[in-house]
């Protein structure tokens, strides 16, 4: 190779000519007989295109003032693509209620897990539809930005992957999970009305997402031993994390208030109790993990901002959950030892909330806790300047085994701890930069598309954008606190979000975006029921 290749610039996975064994013949070979598969499906569907379908509108009786989008009646959708949609929110689904424990399940004596799987069938799937993503990347600055990103990470992944093989792949995770947006957006693109139906889907899932999560981390932390192990693994089946239950309660407020504006899916009533709940939910996981808080607080945050005159309603609410729990609490005189170390009580809660401010305030563990991590950081970030600014270590070196820094005696951290350092460390300030543009571009592609939706008196819809706004932030701001964004769990719906959300500022773009309703579309053959005025109070 050339001299600039053999630098320092470049880490040793990259200019290494290390011996191939057989395993790495396996993946390698693996991958190729995948694309080439995935490549030949596509091409036989290219040759094969799919007959036009007939204009169905005048045939349904429409009544009410309010016209229905008919903008995205289409030529029949490929059953791959349908199988793929149901597929994806499987695997959504799976990731909020079973968090660590789903993302586990694979196929045993393999590294073949579920979520592996349902990107390599979506990969063939997305082929084979003949997507037009050339004008979606042409508008969009986002789509440019993580078209960019991942292809910077491939091509460090193909300099690392005979040296470190699965390691490789593995650490990879940071950006071949942006697969999941592409599968978003040439879902949501080609389909318009997948904006309202998946809309209506999550909200209908919010309660019971609400209900389960503090079950969720009550088994986690107290009741884990009593169950089993997922196959070929060491993680209990109800293994999860409480910073990610926490960031999922506050985009799930964040919904109720900015989404379901005209309350179409919740009641006043059910408002204030899913309000209440989730408020009490992000305090119950505030005393087994900061950063989660930290994140649900800045969500929120943001969601006050932007609302009008529902913001002092929604401010009482959550406050009179907060007096609530703190009454019971202290006159209950509550103290349960429920987390290892830790235990529910007021005290607890208030020792933590302080110690966000104030490490010290927090005692040793919560101290040493932060400055372990603030060592790390501070290593990488200077070993990354002078050693290999372009690139970073590359994907495959397990860097905690490098900085020696633990949480547990027996096992190495493998990242920095912090999903956004780890970002710098696999893929030098190039990865970084490209990382720091996805969502800069991201977040005023969706200001400037919230302006004109409310110029034009579209505010429900202006809606969707601020809830994104809300989403994005919450999942980045926790991703600085454990290293979130390597495990699809989180990972898959950060990307999501960020899929529909350059879909949502296409559509607006090119006028496809639908008007937002939350209820169910009416039968075929029955009249449509009129629409109420819009309000434009809360965004």
């Amino acid at each position: 190779m050339g001299p600039l290749m053999t630098s320092s610039l470049f880490p040793r996975g990259l200019v290494a000519a290390a011996s191939v064994d057989a395993s790495t013949v396996l993946v390698i070979s693996a991958v190729i007989l995948a694309f080439l598969a995935a490549v030949a499906t596509g091409t036989r569907a290219y040759r094969t295109p799919y007959a036009p379908a007939t204009n169905r509108s005048s045939s349904r009786p429409v009544t009410g003032t309010a016209k229905p989008d008919f903008s995205d009646l289409a030529p029949p959708e490929p059953r791959l693509m349908l199988r793929l949609e149901k597929a994806l929110l499987f695997g959504l689904a799976g990731y909020l209620f079973f968090d660590r424990g789903f993302a586990w399940f694979h196929i045993p004596g393999t590294p073949l897990f579920i979520g592996e799987l349902i990107i390599a069938f979506g990969l063939v799937a997305v082929l084979a539809s003949r997507p037009r993503l050339g004008p979606i990347l042409r508008a969009s600055g986002s789509f440019k930005a993580l078209t960019a990103y991942m292809s910077w990470g491939a091509f460090l992944l193909l300099g690392a992957i005979s040296t470190y093989t699965f390691d490789a792949i593995r650490d990879a995770a940071l950006w071949y999970y942006g697969i999941v947006a592409v599968f978003v957006i040439t879902l949501v693109v080609s389909r318009p009305a997948r904006v309202n139906s998946w809309l209506r889907l999550f909200g209908k899932t919010l309660p019971f997402a609400l209900i389960w999560f503090p079950v969720a981390v009550i088994l986690d932390s107290a009741l884990s031993s009593k169950f089993p192990l997922v196959p070929d693994s060491a993680i209990p089946i109800v293994s999860h994390s409480t910073g990610n239950l926490t960031v999922m309660a506050a985009v799930a407020i964040g919904f109720i208030w900015l989404v379901d504006q005209d309350r179409e899916l919740f009641s006043q009533r059910q408002r204030v109790l899913l309000t209440s709940f989730g408020t009490l939910v992000i305090l119950f996981g505030a005393m087994r993990n900061r950063g989660g808080f930290v994140a649900a607080a800045v969500g929120l945050g943001i969601a006050f901002l932007f609302l009008r005159r529902k913001r002092t309603e929604m401010s009482m609410i959550m406050v009179g959950a907060v007096v609530l729990l703190l009454i019971v609490g202290l006159l209950g005189n509550v103290r349960i030892a429920l987390f290892e170390g830790r235990e529910v009580s007021v005290d607890q809660l208030l020792n933590n909330l302080t110690s966000v401010i104030d490490p010290d305030a927090g005692g040793f563990r919560q101290r040493t806790t932060t400055e372990w991590r603030l060592e790390i950081w501070t290593q990488v970030f200077h070993d990354v300047s002078t050693e290999f600014p372009l690139t970073g270590f590359g994907p495959g070196p397990d860097l905690g085994e490098r900085y020696n820094i633990t949480t547990d005696p027996t096992t190495p951290l493998r990242n920095p701890h912090n999903s956004h350092v780890g970002v710098l460390a696999r893929s030098g300030f190039v990865g970084a930069i490209l990382w720091f543009m996805i969502w800069w571009v991201w977040i005023v592609e969706l200001l400037l598309t919230r302006r004109r939706l409310m110029a034009r008196g579209r505010y429900r819809e202006a809606g969707i954008g601020v809830w994104l706004l809300v989403s994005i932030p919450t999942i980045l701001v926790n991703a600085i606190f454990d290293p979130t964004l390597e495990g699809p769990q989180v990972a898959w719906w950060l990307w999501a979000f960020l899929g529909f959300g350059i879909s949502y500022t296409t559509l607006e773009r090119t006028g496809r975006l639908p008007q937002l309703s939350l209820r169910e579309p009416p039968k075929p053959g029955t009249s449509l029921p009129e629409l109420p005025a819009p309000t434009g109070a809360t965004s």
